[in-house]
């Protein structure tokens, strides 16, 4: 099966190399080959081997905003220890640069081919090797592992599409399973999904989602007004934060403005989109549909300001949506309005703000159904219900704020998950320990 699966995904890598050669190209970033084959820089032969390394794996943005915290909590627990953070894609690796400080080396995944996570397993020798969220590699799996390396899969979540995906990998899978030595999972359902898969009922654990333990630091007034003049926020200003869209929604989201303009003039709405590298079509629909639109990258690089009539932000930068959040007085959750199945609702109510996103949150259903539950946050299955429900939150301020409060205290009383993993982290790494003394 391992045969099998490195010759489909040799194939694919081959294949998918000039599509992304053409996308870095497109948008700037480079496609680091050299380190997703593992070959690192000489200088990293000061670094590794070390006495104790600990090697924590996240996707992309928004893993490694969840990560976040539980790395700088392992820099205290461990500080002698040597701290690798891997992603994926180069937001997520740009993201952790900026974010990820307790890191000692930020790195792209290795691509899973068994020659290639070999030389990085080697060459790294991890004692403990953490996989935030979904993060399945069989070939890096299976060498970590023959390596001797404890495997937590950390705040694990398992989407409806992953699912079923998952299942076809057969006997693949479950020899990738028994290799991983504990599953926290968020919660029950991920719990339940990750034991029908093949994972043993004795590694299975629930501690909580690392997300709610997002650390948010709360700007100073100097940083208020300096954002609030840039923005031109002014007292009278609403503010809509449209996170995390995708093609199909700015085109209801720009419509819901034209609608909410009548009685809200001073109304602005900050797009963020997915995927920043879509700024221009989205600037392009909105001078399509007559509506001024500003690029925030542009406003940061510049200190330019808006145009009076200049109500549509576009957020281009990777790593702000989070503290932008802040300023807003209702926050829409993309993805959800087409088949993506949403995106993190965390961060709006900890930022205490009042969360609306459509029937497509399939990826976030605890999360989506606890806030639902609770009435601080809610589903809009069309444009009309969309306006009447922005309409109502906007127009009663004080119904808003006692929702938004709500909701920030709810997701307070839920945080400990960051915790609950060093617990299990420092049982892992003395079980390593006392075997690698044998």
């Amino acid at each position: 099966m391992y045969l099998i699966y490195n010759l489909l995904l040799s194939i694919l890598i081959v294949l998918l190399l000039p599509y992304y050669y053409l996308k870095s190209k497109k948008s700037g970033e480079k496609l680091n080959l050299k380190e997703r084959f593992a070959f690192y820089d000489q200088n990293l032969d000061l670094l590794f081997p070390a006495k104790k390394v600990i090697w924590l794996q996240a996707a992309s943005a928004g893993e490694t905003l969840a990560a976040k915290k539980l790395t700088s909590e392992l820099r205290k627990k461990y500080p002698d220890a040597k701290i690798i953070f891997s992603t994926m894609t180069a937001s997520g690796k740009k993201l952790a640069k900026e974010k990820i400080e307790a890191a000692d080396l930020i790195i792209y995944l290795p691509f899973d081919l068994n020659w290639v996570v070999k030389r990085a397993v080697n060459f790294f020798k991890p004692d403990l090797f953490i996989m935030i969220e979904t993060e399945l590699w069989p070939n890096l799996i299976k060498a970590l592992d023959q390596q001797g390396t404890k495997l937590i899969l950390a705040s694990g979540r398992i989407s409806d599409d992953s699912f079923d995906q998952y299942k076809y990998l057969g006997s693949l899978l479950a020899d990738v399973l028994k290799r991983v030595d504990v599953f926290s999972m968020q919660q029950q359902e991920a719990a339940a999904k990750i034991e029908k898969l093949g994972a043993a009922p004795d590694h299975i654990c629930i501690n909580g989602n690392l997300k709610y333990d997002l650390e948010l630091k709360t700007p100073s007034q100097k940083e208020i007004v300096a954002k609030k003049e840039l923005l031109q926020l002014r007292e009278e200003t609403k503010v809509l934060i449209a996170g995390s869209t995708h093609q199909g929604e700015e085109e209801i989201i720009l419509e819901l403005y034209q609608q909410l303009k009548v009685d809200f003039p001073e109304l602005k709405i900050l797009i963020a989109p997915r995927y920043v590298e879509r700024r221009e079509e989205i600037l392009e629909l909105c001078y399509k549909k007559d509506i001024s639109a500003s690029l925030y990258s542009k406003l940061k690089k510049e200190k330019a300001k808006l145009d009076q009539q200049t109500d549509i932000i576009i957020i281009d930068t990777m790593g702000e949506l989070a503290d932008l959040y802040f300023y807003a007085d209702l926050v829409f959750i993309g993805g959800s309005l087409i088949e993506r199945g949403g995106h993190n609702i965390i961060e709006p109510a900890a930022r205490a703000k009042v969360v609306l996103f459509g029937q497509s949150m399939y990826n976030f259903k605890e999360q989506r159904n606890f806030l639902v539950d609770e009435e601080v946050a809610f589903e809009i299955e069309n444009i009309d219900q969309f306006f009447k429900k922005t309409y109502q939150l906007l127009a009663n301020e004080q119904y808003r704020e006692q929702l938004a409060l709500k909701a920030a205290k709810l997701i307070d009383q839920n945080r400990g998950s960051v915790k609950k993993h060093l617990q299990l982290i420092e049982v892992l790494l003395k079980q390593g320990e006392d075997y690698n003394a044998r």
